[in-house]
């Protein structure tokens, strides 16, 4: 029996190398943005923080009211990062449903040919078969007409 040959196998795996590059792609710029989320969280808890000392009308009040402010401008230049981030994903995520699409797709055309190469196979021994054991019969029936001929 014949081994089954694909013949774009070699583009097969080539699409098999850029979806998973650009699957590691993506999770590059996923985990960027949850990065700055924590970051966003952590501002958002050293506010929190800053507003119960404010209130205080003392040195420390006055610390945590300028550290307030520093903390808001961070907060905001992360925002900032964090929407580019997520638009990186946005563009990375669409470039990866496209060659995961153009992956599936050739996949499916392995599989057809694979299931069209095992029937074309499955037909060819199955011939063989059948001629073998007509010949099979020939000679059996050879075999009997000769003794027939004998006694």
């Amino acid at each position: 029996m014949r081994r089954f040959r694909f013949r774009l196998q070699p583009l097969l795996r080539l699409r098999q190398q850029v979806e998973r590059s650009a699957r590691r792609e993506l999770a590059v710029a996923m985990a960027e943005v949850n990065r700055l989320d924590q970051q966003i969280a952590a501002a958002e808890q050293g506010l929190r923080d800053c507003a119960d000392q404010a209130a205080a009308n003392t040195a420390v009040g006055q610390l945590a009211r300028s550290l307030e402010t520093g903390l808001r401008r961070h907060q905001l230049r992360l925002r900032g990062k964090q929407q580019k981030a997520q638009e990186k994903v946005d563009v990375v995520r669409s470039d990866y449903v496209v060659k995961a699409r153009d992956l599936k797709a050739l996949k499916r055309v392995r599989e057809q040919r694979f299931a069209d190469w095992r029937t074309e196979t499955l037909k060819a021994e199955q011939a063989e078969l059948d001629e073998l054991a007509r010949l099979g019969r020939a000679a059996r029936i050879d075999d009997e007409g000769a003794r027939g001929e004998k006694a």
